[in-house]
């Protein structure tokens, strides 16, 4: 795993986000949009919005780890590493039709491709399983990051990580190892949602349809 290169660019990110305020002035755009989709903080909404978008995207390596950790314990990495190494892939080797500046907005791209990925599993296991393969619940998170990327991008990408996972999805030999995986008969509570990403008081949801 390479989570000190991931936390290095994140580092480097943030860094260049405070010195130009580059993503930010796209959300402060983009609030009135954003407001008909999410339920903001009424204080400083762009500031909750902020703080989110860098719990995200410092959730990564922390996702990463995670799962490693789990999939070691429970005798499934050999199965769980190939989309480990593709997450990480989407941090240090970014597909070339996103933006390869180095700034915060950049690696929100790659932060949703890794998580969306880990989701995708995910949802691939609740299908045929009734349970979750990993302890993460990324969903709301996820979703809410496709309304800051804006829907013609984010379903470019979505489409993108759904090709990926299929790819690796649908190899037999792969899934057999995890149909009997020990110690995962019940579904297990997540240990890592997106209430993780922020304090109780900066809490972004989505806006229901009324």
């Amino acid at each position: 795993m390479v989570s000190r290169e991931i936390r290095e660019t994140i580092r480097a990110a943030l860094r260049h986000e405070e010195e130009t305020h580059q993503l930010r002035s796209r959300i402060e755009r983009q609030l009135p949009h954003l407001q008909l989709k999410l339920v903001l903080p009424e204080q400083e909404p762009v500031a909750a919005l902020m703080a989110f978008i860098s719990g995200y995207v410092k959730s990564v390596p922390s996702c990463l780890r995670l799962v490693t950790a789990v999939s070691k314990r429970l005798g499934f990495f050999e199965y769980a590493a190939p989309f480990l190494y593709l997450a990480e892939d989407y941090f240090l080797q970014p597909p070339d039709d996103l933006p390869q500046d180095g700034g915060l907005e950049a690696l929100l791209d790659e932060s949703f491709l890794a998580l969306r990925l880990l989701e995708e599993v995910n949802d691939h296991h609740i299908r045929h399983l009734g349970r979750p393969l990993l302890p993460l619940d990324m969903t709301e998170a996820n979703t809410i990051v496709h309304h800051l990327l804006g829907d013609e991008f984010a379903t470019r990408m979505e489409q993108l990580v759904q090709y990926a996972a299929g790819q690796l999805l649908h190899r037999e030999h792969m899934w057999e190892q995890v149909r009997n995986v020990p110690g995962r008969s019940e579904p297990a509570k997540p240990l890592f949602t997106s209430d993780n990403l922020t304090e109780p008081a900066a809490k972004i949801r989505l806006r229901l349809a009324s």
